[in-house]
């Protein structure tokens, strides 16, 4: 529905239910986060180096089918080593990976606001929408607070996540009582 132009009752009404879940679900998943921040920070990058292992193995799979047909699938090759190696340095040094990730997180933050700031004006006649515009405003703060504080411990993803996280749930959880409004269902 969203990003896609007009919307009718229908859409509001088969979309509000997924307002509701995923942003009660992203609700716990902050709280969560903003209780175990250095939990929730290494817990991150754990599974950003598994993913990079799990990556390295399914390109080293297909350049060994590659050079098995005969071809040359170098490029391939070269990026399986190095998701490998990214994977390993990932779970091997920690601190290293959750500092990677405070870059990567802050790109992220910035991108998710800006996206949700343009987002904003295009449904701002829905009761709730605000929320979206101050989710989005966040998200570029917190993206300026990491790319200031990028040393400061391990926490600090962890805590800006879990915040993230928050404000976002809430956004949507609001943006879907709106749909109830808009759509009649109140």
């Amino acid at each position: 529905m969203l990003f896609t132009g007009k919307f009718s009752k229908e859409d509001l009404k088969k979309n509000k239910k997924r307002f509701y879940f995923i942003g009660g679900l992203m609700l716990l998943l902050g709280l969560i986060s903003l209780s175990m921040p250095l939990l929730a920070s290494f817990a991150v990058e754990t599974i950003v180096g598994l993913l990079l292992i799990a990556v390295a193995f399914s390109q080293g799979w297909s350049a060994f089918r590659g050079f098995s047909d005969g071809g040359k699938p170098w490029q391939e090759t070269i990026m399986a080593i190095a998701a490998m190696a990214a994977g390993f340095i990932f779970l091997i040094h920690p601190v290293a990976g959750v500092m990677t990730l405070s870059i990567i997180l802050a790109a992220y933050f910035m991108a998710d606001g800006v996206t949700k700031i343009i987002e904003y004006f295009r449904i701002r006649e829905i009761e709730g929408s605000i929320w979206i515009l101050v989710s989005g405003l966040l998200g570029v703060i917190l993206s300026v607070m990491m790319w200031k504080n990028l040393f400061t411990g391990a926490a600090v993803i962890g805590i800006i996540f879990g915040i993230n996280l928050v404000f976002s749930g809430i956004s949507l959880i609001l943006l879907g009582r709106g749909c109830s409004k808009a759509s009649g269902d109140c």
